[in-house]
């Protein structure tokens, strides 16, 4: 994650770089891997369609464009998950002695780094640990990476859930597959 923009304002921070840009650049990079990720599922998902001998039939083979992009949807996602690191940061914050306590945006840069960085983010939770305490900082951290995995959970299930709108749609259930089977088998016994 910690590629590209991001890392080039990770190296620059904090001379160079804001909180807050550093933040920008790592909220789009986890949006650009998550669209990457949807992306490349969908060109597998359409591989496979146009090898399936059903490829063809009314309802599944128009698919009608979306209304929003996924990269709109999963926009949307990333920067919610952004404020509400952001919140965290901020409670994290505010339990601290108000004369020492760090701005909370600089609080969440450095948590998402190191949550996104690996192995590169781990000056970022080093430099965190500093500010805030160890004890706050391992908080913070976990539950950041709790919300992180539940974003990411549901922006890839709600993704999954509108590819497999169309097939849900057919209403097709295993009770007739199991019938046309034991069907096929009286066929071919009679042969």
């Amino acid at each position: 994650m910690l590629a590209g923009d991001a890392l080039k304002r990770w190296r620059a921070f904090p001379l160079d770089c804001t909180a807050g840009e550093l933040l920008d650049a790592l909220v789009e990079s986890l949006a650009t891997l998550l669209l990457c990720a949807v992306t490349a599922a969908d060109e597998r998902i359409d591989d496979a369609w146009r090898r399936e001998p059903a490829a063809a039939a009314p309802g599944l083979a128009d698919r009608e464009p979306a209304a929003e992009s996924a990269e709109h949807r999963i926009g949307l996602a990333v920067r919610r998950w952004r404020r509400e690191l952001e919140e965290y940061a901020e409670d994290e914050v505010r339990e601290l002695d108000r004369n020492l306590a760090p701005d909370p945006e600089l609080v969440a840069a450095l948590v998402a780094t190191s949550l996104l960085g690996g192995r590169r983010g781990r000056m970022a939770g080093e430099s965190l640990a500093e500010r805030i305490g160890a004890h706050s900082a391992l908080r913070l951290r976990d539950r950041a990476g709790r919300l992180l995995v539940k974003h990411v959970d549901r922006v890839l299930y709600a993704e999954r859930e509108r590819r497999l709108a169309p097939l849900d749609a057919l209403d097709v259930h295993p009770e007739p597959q199991a019938e046309l089977i034991a069907a096929l088998s009286v066929l071919q016994k009679e042969r």
